[in-house]
């Protein structure tokens, strides 16, 4: 059913806003970038024009992320990667939308990539506009030691905040989104300047973008397996052409629509190949969906967990108190990696194999279930780690579950140790974590860098 009204899902403590355009079968969800109001945006000049032209064909739905315009405020700090993907299945899900296209706007981008990335079943298509897999011009302190390079990334980024909470809201951030060829006159500056206020306030504004300095999905990218649909303008001055071009190269069969005059707002430009190009896209059917495979690929985060000394411990219980110790084990994951959204995959024995779409749900979910096999006399050592799996009806296979059980195996008793690459991407979890250094992993030719998760911080 078609609304222009402002309607709102609650879920898991959450409040997002969102509006539902059309009438069509299919259904197109835009994610947007840092800044979005899904009321004022009508004020800005090709809003409404861009969303009717799409609309006539199609369902779509635009939301406000959490923090941003009519949605939930943000508390202490920014929401993490994780908790923004929620939004958009939150959204999907009150709308009863079991898989879309999703157009991804600049920040908005590397979300959307990632979440096609971890829910395939739910991206149909993926469109990212203005985006970035890694967060622009930090690349250049990659030439610097890693503790020299965190120190250098924390100053500019200090210096970006400072920055914001001085200009926002004078309409400085806004004028730098849109087409070079666009002329600016006295009510479109004030629009501008209410755009930002009615977005988020400075110091929301400066949290989200200190979560920016961490954003970095370029390791994901190769994940995507749905049709995509890159377009970046060559005068784009908030994120320069370049950062699209590495999207399509890192995205295997994407396309590329190279633009000119668009800036970085998919609205505001007078090309007409950007409506067209998308109306194109989302009505080219599936000629170019891959048939499925026999066994389905999915990028998720991993979890073993062991039972320190279980062959003495198996000596001191006998065989049928072990066997009864050993079924309250098991129940007991399996009743929180339900609770966390993850799937219990097998009991080892003496320990757990398990999966989750969400990284943070996994660690704090190993983190619960070690705290609570205390109780039953036990010591886990767990580990950690994110990539593609193949999962059928009963079980997961693949390099990265090899790898998990590999950092499991290096993880000492009561610890919980994940890999670089998860550490990376639950930034601004509440997850404290201490380098464990560079491990060799057997059958694995690099080092790997490891981290101990120390800390839930609440």
């Amino acid at each position: 059913m078609s609304s222009q009204e402002t309607k709102f899902v609650e879920r898991d403590g959450v409040r997002i806003a969102y509006r539902i355009y059309g009438h069509g079968t299919s259904d197109l969800i835009i994610v947007p970038g840092i800044i979005s109001h899904v009321e004022f945006a009508h004020e800005l000049p090709g809003y409404s024009e861009f969303i009717s032209a799409i609309s006539k064909h199609h369902r779509v739905i635009v939301f406000d992320k959490r923090g941003n315009g009519l949605s939930q405020k943000l508390s202490e700090t920014a929401p993490t990667i994780e908790q923004r993907m929620d939004d958009i299945r939150f959204v999907m899900d009150d709308v009863d939308s079991k898989q879309a296209t999703v157009l991804g706007v600049s920040e908005g981008g590397s979300l959307s990539a990632l979440f096609a990335a971890m829910y395939p079943e739910r991206t149909k298509k993926l469109i990212l506009f203005g985006a970035f897999a890694r967060t622009p011009g930090l690349e250049k302190l990659a030439r610097y030691p890693r503790v020299l390079r965190s120190l250098l990334k924390n100053i500019a980024m200090r210096q970006s905040v400072r920055k914001v909470k001085k200009t926002w809201g004078d309409g400085s951030f806004f004028r730098s989104v849109i087409p070079s060829d666009m002329l600016v006159n006295g009510r479109m500056r004030q629009q501008f300047k209410d755009y930002e206020l009615a977005s988020t306030n400075s110091e929301d504004m400066a949290k989200m973008m200190s979560l920016l300095s961490e954003m970095d999905v370029t390791s994901f990218l190769n994940h995507v397996r749905c049709p995509t649909l890159v377009m970046h303008s060559h005068d784009d001055r908030l994120i320069p052409f370049k950062y699209g071009q590495e999207l399509h190269d890192g995205i295997q069969g994407s396309e590329l629509l190279e633009l000119t005059r668009a800036g970085h707002t998919f609205f505001m430009s007078r090309d007409k190949r950007i409506s067209a190009e998308i109306l194109d896209f989302l009505a080219d059917g599936d000629k170019d969906l891959e048939a499925k495979p026999q066994r389905d690929r999915v990028l998720a985060t991993i979890m073993f967990n062991d039972i320190v000394g279980s062959t003495k411990l198996q000596t001191s219980f006998g065989d049928e108190g072990w066997a009864e110790k050993v079924r309250k084990f098991e129940a007991l994951n399996q009743e929180l990696i339900s609770d966390y959204d993850g799937v219990y995959v097998k009991g080892l024995g003496d320990g757990v194999l398990a999966f989750f779409s969400g990284p943070t749900r996994a660690i704090k979910c190993a983190f619960e279930i070690k705290e609570k096999a205390k109780d039953l006399g036990i010591q886990l050592r767990t580990g950690l780690h994110i990539g593609e799996i193949e999962k059928d009806e009963d079980d997961v296979r693949g390099i990265n579950v090899n790898a998990a059980a590999r950092i499991q195996g290096k993880a000492s008793a009561d610890q919980v140790l994940v890999s670089d690459v998860l550490r990376n991407i639950t930034h601004g979890s509440g997850v404290v974590f201490e380098d464990a250094g560079d491990f060799e992993l057997d059958g694995f030719q690099d080092r790997w860098r490891l981290s101990r998760a120390t800390q839930i911080e609440h």
